[in-house]
């Protein structure tokens, strides 16, 4: 608990809802949950505000970064995921079903001493400019990135090209690590 003596703070509370606290400390919030209105609605709305990210994500709303072990879980589960691998340098032609639930883009990149990952990524059908990425979560050793596309958002795109360039930043400035084209068709 780190708000106060008396009162857990608001991570400890995310900490406690993911099952990430100790066994004490998991203890104590327990019983401090049962006695003390106030911070059982702090609760409430950490509780409500994972539903809303987990069902925004379920109706392909939200992108994201991903892990390997995620896009596993949510095939064992029996989730409808597209996958397209885009090598260093690649490209790759793609495009989504009606049925599918997921899409996720395994980006493969040298990521071994790189400190800090962000991407630029533009698109050929009129959007203006490049969105930046900043400070993605990846894992070096899989040399691989994974994200998830918002799919209800790529359902209703025309055919494309989206580029995504990722870069490794330092304090000595960026480099690209790799570039990586998507050419999208336009789901039927």
């Amino acid at each position: 608990m780190n708000r106060t003596a008396n009162h857990p703070g608001g991570l400890a509370l995310v900490d406690y809802w993911l099952g990430d606290a100790d066994a004490a400390t998991t203890e104590a919030i327990d019983a401090h949950l049962l006695a003390c209105d106030a911070c059982g609605a702090e609760f409430d709305a950490i509780v409500a505000l994972a539903r809303g990210v987990r069902g925004a994500f379920a109706q392909g709303r939200v992108a994201s970064v991903v892990t390997a072990a995620f896009v596993a879980q949510l095939k064992a589960e029996g989730r409808r995921v597209r996958e397209y691998h885009v090598p260093r340098g690649g490209s790759v032609v793609c495009s989504v079903a009606p049925e599918d639930e997921v899409l996720v883009s395994r980006i493969d990149a040298p990521l071994a001493g790189v400190a800090r990952l962000d991407a630029v990524v533009s698109r050929s059908h009129g959007l203006e400019g490049e969105e930046r990425l900043h400070d993605l979560p990846f894992d070096a050793a899989a040399g691989e990135v994974l994200l998830a596309n918002a799919l209800a958002e790529v359902r209703g795109m025309p055919a494309h090209d989206t580029v995504v360039r990722l870069l490794a930043v330092d304090a000595g400035g960026e480099r690209e690590l790799g570039r990586y084209t998507f050419h999208h068709r336009a789901s039927t």
